[in-house]
């Protein structure tokens, strides 16, 4: 009987278990090498000769991004190579949208002589705190290159999102705003959860009921009538 038991009820229990934990580990091994390689891909610092990891990024490093690559972090587009000062990203790895969007740069940076000069401290950026809204930024763009200062608004059209993709022109180039666990990518990243199937549910339900124990399954109950 004991042995019946167990082959009836344990046994499946367990390896509905096992192929569960087996298959969310695989799960998490893929993710982090996502991860791995994402944050060891290398990118080129403007004004630098050496090129610098997506993981050691900090706010305020000015940076190349070449067509197809992904924007390592939530970027001001301040210049874009081939002289229009617009850009095209693909988005879909961050809201599921095919379309290509379109970002521009401010006419003020954009008309500087050469990506070199944005490197100097002649320019301001202000920012709003680190939100999930993808469709939304307020910030502001202090600038010096002439003889006063002059305020430019910044706007969704004027940042790339971390995760998005450069799908036009040759290259970019970009201010970082927002790093790590501040980016609208990171901030709009929810705990996996586990997905079980219609059959795995019904297993389980099922589990349940027959391995209580038989006293308890056929126990009967009566109710005294006054």
């Amino acid at each position: 009987m004991q042995i019946g038991y167990l082959s009836a009820y344990i046994v499946p229990l367990a390896f509905v278990l096992i192929v569960t934990m087996g298959r969310e580990v695989l799960d998490d091994i893929s993710r982090r090498r996502r991860d791995r390689e994402a944050n060891s891909e290398f990118y080129r610092a403007v004004g630098s000769d050496k090129p610098i990891r997506s993981r050691d990024l900090k706010v305020g490093d000015i940076i190349k991004v070449m067509k197809d690559q992904r924007v390592p972090a939530d970027l001001m587009l301040l210049r874009t190579g081939d002289g229009t000062g617009e850009a095209f990203i693909r988005t879909d790895q961050l809201d599921g949208e095919t379309d290509w969007k379109l970002r521009t740069a401010l006419g003020v940076t954009q008309d500087v002589t050469n990506d070199e000069v944005l490197v100097s401290d002649n320019f301001k950026v202000t920012a709003e705190p680190p939100m999930r809204d993808i469709h939304k930024f307020n910030g502001k763009f202090i600038d010096s290159f002439g003889e006063q200062n002059q305020e430019h608004g910044i706007g969704i059209d004027n940042m790339m999102w971390g995760g998005t993709v450069l799908a036009s022109g040759p290259y970019i180039v970009g201010l970082v705003v927002y790093t790590g666990i501040e980016t609208r990518q990171a901030q709009n990243t929810s705990k996996a959860r586990v997905k079980d199937g219609l059959l795995e549910q019904e297993i389980n339900n099922l589990s349940k009921v027959f391995s209580w124990p038989k006293e308890v399954t056929n126990r009967r109950f009566y109710v005294q009538l006054p």
